[in-house]
């Protein structure tokens, strides 16, 4: 219906809309609400209850501006319920009030209702005949029309008292007239519009339209003095709107015989009414449907804020006054030809029902399998999940409007969310690289790996930058819109990497593991080399299947994740010693990279050296620029057993040492500052200075107190350490420097208890 329209960029899609039409003429899309012409109805309770005032009632009230401003010769029609929307305004101070904004003649709609009443006497019939429906009401009519075809023929075939009054105008004055109509009904708008209604009023204006009229012209209606109507007045036909009215002005012959007249007002009543003579249930002779509850006098026009009893009071206070109309003997006698008939047309839109598997498919989506399943809650604006399913299939609806299941959908992305942060926290930073031959061939190499899904083994010593060819392996993946995971095997026990791995084993307390957080994208664990024996048997198992078996009872879990997995330690070594499943090393070694240490590629030093200061001095909040060449040639020198790692380490302590921009050879520790950064063959060959034999003794000084500390414990990495008050990994990286293992200690007689 083209006389409600919708302002997409208002329209917040709260559904209230939807929720409280009658018709379930709102079809929703993703952009917004819009009408279906063809089920609306225009009872206008759109317009009432969006608060964002996204929908709009057509343009009459424009039309009406064009016709006064350019003087056509306009008559206007007041409603029988005028009397309740005035306020501090008297009726005749409201007559006098149209006519000062150019309204020639002021008619009295209660006319209207006396020129029915002898026809409407002659439309009712004896109770064995079928049920008459009165259709005064326009909003019933488009009900009827839209919704009830099939009640067409039991519709009497009269018009509104509004319109009645307009045709006996049109035949009694001469010449072309304008006729507005003005009421408190919404749907007036769609009866002036109707084809059927070829003398209809030119536009229908509702109570709160005239008071914006009067606003904009500067007229005060309380400042003015009392006028008349024009033509003949009805005090009886004024207490048609009034609940009961009909029976005093149309039906005065059928009071008190509820038997064969139904009366009924409100949408939800006047739809089962519809419902009941439709299948033939009740039988009444004439019935009086009215949409508003309270009659005409029902919340339609938003021109007042009484409730339908106090406008009522008024109503009939109003009805008891004496009016005075202008004289006019002829206008009487020409509407009584005048014919007050009408036609009704079928206007329901042509629709399949959908499929019981079309709606099945649309409950099934919104995760409704069985009848316990649909709340039937009504947030939809549906009254029922099945009624929501069917507006889906006819495309008046959207499977997310369901309220359970789109907030379900929105605690399953709240979820995701909170497993891409906990992914996230797991994450490895990122470091600099460099440009040389030797490092960007594996660079290349990592590339052509990148976009497969086949589990690479990066290789290298200590701190040579596994996690970063890692990263830049995840980057260049198909999987590289998810964060790169990452885990380090070293120092934690079998049963907390498998938590760490595959979750936790509690029903009561789930919490995913890696290789679930990770679907999707790449899991990076560092260290392989030091995980358990049952560890490398769950890993084995999810390498051969993609799959692996719960903890939690009678449960397999399914994930797709990328290894990329790292080691120092000698694989090929620990498969001969059994330390290391043999079928895990060959499953792993299928793509493998080793990285070079920092000692073979001297080259590239002083580009990392450089990187490394810039990332330094960004984190010590210092301006630096440069690095001495003394100390350079003192970082070239030096052989570097930390690799990166240690590299990084020297540059920070020696940025939070510098007060200059140039880091210059004293900021540098010690050992690298005097020269004693040489290799340890050159060592060896220059071992006669005193600076020499010192670094010496304190070499095996320091591997004396490792062993001595793994001896204590049985080869415990984690309490040598903790009795050297040394961190974990600095103690494993001392063990790499010094070419000391731990299994040469494991088996031996077990250390007391820590006091």
């Amino acid at each position: 219906m083209g006389n409600i329209h919708t302002d997409a960029q208002r329209c917040r899609s709260c559904y209230a809309c939807v929720r409280h039409c009658p018709v379930k003429a709102i079809r929703v899309t993703r952009k917004g609400t819009d009408l279906s012409p063809g089920r609306c109805i225009g009872c206008g309770r759109c317009l009432q209850i969006c608060s964002q005032q996204a929908r709009r009632a057509s343009n009459d009230i424009e039309r009406c501006r064009r016709l006064l401003k350019h003087r056509e010769p306009m008559a206007a029609i007041l409603a029988p319920s005028f009397p309740a929307y005035l306020g501090d305004v008297r009726p005749g101070q409201l007559i006098a009030a149209l006519r000062h904004l150019g309204f020639e003649t002021v008619f009295d709609g209660a006319w209207g209702v006396e020129l029915l009443a002898d026809n409407t006497r002659t439309l009712t019939a004896p109770a064995s005949r079928a049920p008459v429906i009165l259709g005064h009401c326009p909003a019933i009519v488009a009900l009827v029309e839209r919704h009830f075809p099939q009640l067409l023929r039991n519709m009497a075939p009269q018009v509104s008292p509004l319109v009645a009054a307009a045709r006996a105008l049109r035949a009694s004055l001469p010449g072309r007239l304008r006729i507005v109509t003005i009421s408190s009904c919404f749907a007036a708008k769609l009866e002036a519009t109707d084809d059927p209604l070829q003398d209809t009023p030119e536009a229908a204006l509702t109570f709160s339209e005239i008071n914006e009229l009067f606003a904009e012209s500067g007229i005060a209606p309380v400042q003015l003095s009392g006028s008349h109507f024009d033509g003949p007045v009805s005090s009886k036909g004024r207490l048609f709107p009034v609940t009961g009215g009909v029976l005093k002005t149309l039906l005065p012959d059928f009071c008190g015989d509820s038997d064969n007249l139904l009366s009924v007002e409100g949408v939800r009543n006047a739809r089962e009414v519809l419902r009941d003579l439709a299948a033939g249930h009740i039988k009444p002779a004439v019935v009086d449907l009215r949409l508003c509850r309270g009659g005409c006098l029902g919340p339609c026009d938003s021109g007042s804020r009484l409730s339908p009893y106090a406008r009522g009071h008024l109503v009939r206070s109003f009805a008891r006054q004496q009016q005075t109309p202008h004289a006019d003997d002829q206008l009487p006698e020409t509407a009584a030809r005048v014919s007050l008939k009408r036609k009704f047309s079928n206007r329901q839109p042509i629709r399949e029902h959908p499929s019981g598997e079309n709606i099945r498919r649309v409950l099934h989506s919104t995760d409704k399998f069985a009848q316990r399943d649909e709340l039937n809650c009504g947030a939809c604006g549906y009254d029922s999940c099945r009624e929501h399913a069917t507006a889906v299939c006819r495309n008046l609806a959207l499977e997310d409007m369901c309220l359970p299941y789109f907030i379900k959908r929105l605690k399953a992305d709240q979820l995701r969310l909170q497993r891409t942060i906990e992914l996230v926290s797991h994450t490895c930073d990122e470091a600099a690289d460099a440009s040389d031959a030797h490092m960007l061939q594996i660079l290349n190499i990592a590339k052509e790996l990148a976009p497969g899904d086949k589990t690479v083994l990066l290789r290298g010593e200590s701190g040579t930058g596994k996690e970063t060819l890692a990263r830049a392996i995840h980057r260049h993946s198909r999987r590289a819109g998810q964060p790169l995971a990452t885990i380090n095997c070293t120092g934690q026990s079998d049963r907390r990497l498998l938590e760490e791995l595959f979750g936790s084993p509690r029903d009561d307390a789930k919490r995913p593991g890696l290789l679930e957080l990770a679907a999707n994208s790449s899991l990076l664990l560092d260290e392989i080399g030091d995980a358990g024996p049952m560890v490398q048997k769950a890993l084995l198992e999810w390498l051969d299947r993609k799959t692996y078996t719960s903890r939690r009872p009678d449960s397999a879990d399914q994930t797709d994740a990328r290894l990329i997995v790292t080691s120092h330690r000698d694989l090929e070594r620990g498969t001969r010693e059994g330390w290391f499943n043999s079928d895990l090393f060959f499953r792993l070694s299928l793509c493998t990279l080793t990285l070079p240490p920092l000692r073979n590629r001297p080259e590239a030093l002083p580009e990392l050296a450089l990187q490394q200061l810039q990332q330094a001095g960004r984190r010590c909040n210092k301006e630096m620029v440069d690095i001495d060449p003394l100390a350079m040639d003192i970082l070239i020198r030096y052989h570097w057993p930390g690799n990166l790692r240690e590299l990084a380490l020297v540059i920070e302590r020696a940025v939070a040492l510098c007060d200059d921009k140039i880091l210059r050879p004293e900021n540098l520790c010690l050992s690298l500052a005097s020269g004693g950064a040489q290799q340890p063959e050159a060592e060896n060959k220059a071992g006669s200075d005193f600076r020499a034999r010192r670094g010496h003794q304190m070499q095996l000084i320091e591997r004396e107190l490792l062993e001595r500390y793994l001896r204590e414990t049985s080869g415990n990495v984690s309490a040598a350490a903790r009795r050297a008050n040394l961190p974990r990994r600095t103690f494993y990286r001392l063990m790499e420097r010094y070419d000391i293992k731990r299994r040469q200690f494991v088996n031996r007689t077990r250390p007391a208890p820590e006091t």
